[in-house]
């Protein structure tokens, strides 16, 4: 049975809501936020001890670590928005007085963190964000090559709370040398609610899309990577991407309201900001990610996220909403936006072909094979989930629910699941250690995904429709098993940068001592 037929198809299970009315957001201050963190300081210092502990241990991978951050190749730049309309913004061609870097293009007013020092962008305290969040690291940028790099995007983890963007050190370690790998920052709860991160996820994907060719980037070979907290919110930028294009089409439709016309409904889709599409990504790789938060409600609350603190975290307020809260969590939950991704395709569906088919000269935006048949993978990049099979923090059975409805609606998705590995291991435990599995796995994959976007940018496919030419886009079309040209060489186990940098025995104590 075809996607298109099952308009009732059973989904995997997952808890039911009931819509009813939440007080204004407006009322989830900061303030509020803190004083809920500040209420369950007793389970923090608990988990914040074991965190010491475990960096402890590790100290010797922590020190190489560090020194590799502060000494390699290495630029910050700044993606947040043009803040004012100063005149002494620093110009492209001005030599710069670090290491010979030129700065950011002046047409948004991005400056790197050297400008900011070196005094070129103090016209108001706005042009100065030194200690914003809103700066990415950009590694690989000075190593020649003949032609421009693929790009890996990496959003690192950190429970929301504790995220930064060094964690994303040993993996651009290992790859940059033939990839250009950009870690961006992203500001953290009690700051921000998950809204605001997802618009940071969201605000640094279109910055690699618009400037990564000024750093020596591919911008149509760009591949988005995330763990843990951070794949959470890579996914909804790319889940909420494909449903602001299915409400666009709605619109073409005449139908304003999509599927969800009831105005009570609180989950009634926002879109986001920015202007690119999910399928301008090569691919989006999940690593140890929370699916669906309905389910992992639970699971937070046993590593010290309480409810009052979850409700916080994804917008809610203690007494609003259902008697369990469960719209709030939905309402970020890449499960359940898949879901109604899936329903608005549908629901689309018989208008669409109708339009169609009716020679009123409209063109609709839509990826298309042909100007008779859609299908909502096109919509999407193409997909990774992995996993480790001893995640505690976040269950594999997670990544397992969530690929069964990939499954079933024909959205193709690979997936690895990695025998005995903890919810840190493909980031820190393993490649700490000399296991560089997870890092060869993203390194293919790139390597695969942008070397099968090339080729497909140089057949020219396009197609037309009513006079209309249509880029066809068929972002998940199978081709495994197909050799395709590429330039990127294997990667190198010997090469000095995936040597272990801890003993074993070191990390198999910080393996009890971790807490995540």
């Amino acid at each position: 049975m075809t996607q298109k037929h099952r308009k009732d198809a059973d989904y995997p299970s997952s808890s039911p809501s009931n819509r009813q009315n939440n007080r204004s957001s407006n009322h989830n201050t900061r303030p509020k936020r803190i004083l809920n963190l500040l209420l369950h300081i007793p389970t923090f210092l608990f988990r914040f001890f074991r965190l010491v502990t475990f960096v402890i241990v590790l100290s010797p991978a922590f020190c190489v670590f560090l020194w590799h951050y502060l000494t390699c190749d290495r630029l910050a730049v700044y993606y947040g928005d043009d803040c004012c309309s100063c005149d002494d913004k620093p110009k492209k061609d001005d030599a710069h007085k670090s290491n010979g870097v030129i700065p950011q293009s002046t047409t948004r007013g991005h400056h790197t963190i050297v400008d900011v020092i070196n005094g070129q962008s103090r016209s108001c305290k706005k042009c100065q964000p030194f200690f914003s969040r809103h700066y990415l690291d950009i590694y690989g940028s000075r190593s020649p090559t003949k032609e421009k790099k693929p790009v890996l995007l990496f959003l690192t983890g950190g429970a929301y709370i504790i995220g930064y963007k060094m964690w994303g050190t040993l993996l651009a370690r290992a790859l940059s040398p033939n990839i250009l790998v950009i870690v961006p920052d992203y500001r953290n709860y009690p700051r921000v609610t998950i809204e605001g991160m997802v618009d940071d996820v969201d605000a640094s994907v279109d910055w690699v899309l618009k400037h990564v060719d000024e750093y020596g980037g591919d911008k149509d070979r760009v591949v988005l990577v995330g763990q843990s907290a951070g794949a959470h919110l890579g996914g909804l930028v790319v889940v909420k991407k494909v449903l602001d294009r299915l409400m666009r089409c709605h619109l073409l439709c005449g139908n304003k309201d999509g599927v969800h016309a009831d105005v009570n409904d609180n989950n009634v889709h926002t879109p986001l900001k920015t202007t690119y599409e999910a399928n301008q990504l090569c691919g989006f790789i999940s690593t140890s990610s929370p699916q669906n938060l309905v389910s992992m409600r639970q699971v937070f609350h046993r590593h010290g996220l309480s409810c009052n603190v979850q409700k916080s975290i994804f917008g809610g307020i203690e007494d609003g909403g259902t008697a369990n809260g469960e719209d709030v969590f939905e309402k970020w939950s890449t499960f359940h936006l898949v879901k109604k991704c899936h329903e608005e395709y549908l629901h689309l569906m018989g208008r669409i072909k109708d339009k169609l088919l009716d020679h009123s000269g409209e063109s609709f935006d839509f990826p298309r094979k042909s100007t008779k048949e859609f299908d909502l993978k096109d919509f999407f990049p193409r997909l990774c989930i992995i996993h480790g099979t001893n995640d505690k923090t976040v269950p594999v059975e997670e990544s397992i629910e969530f690929l069964s409805l990939l499954s079933m609606i024909e959205i193709p998705c690979e997936h690895k699941f990695y025998n005995g590995w903890t919810h840190t291991d493909p980031i820190l435990e393993a490649p700490m250690r000399g296991n560089h599995l997870y890092h060869r796995d993203v390194y293919n994959l790139v390597r695969l995904w942008t070397s099968s976007r090339k080729e497909k940018m140089n057949n020219g496919l396009t197609t037309h429709h009513n006079g209309h030419a249509i880029q066809c886009t068929h972002s998940n079309s199978s081709i495994e098993g197909t050799r395709l040209p590429t330039t990127m060489p294997d990667l190198d186990d010997k090469h000095p940068m995936l040597q272990p940098i801890c003993p074993s025995p070191l990390v198999d104590i910080a393996r009890v001592c971790n807490p995540f």
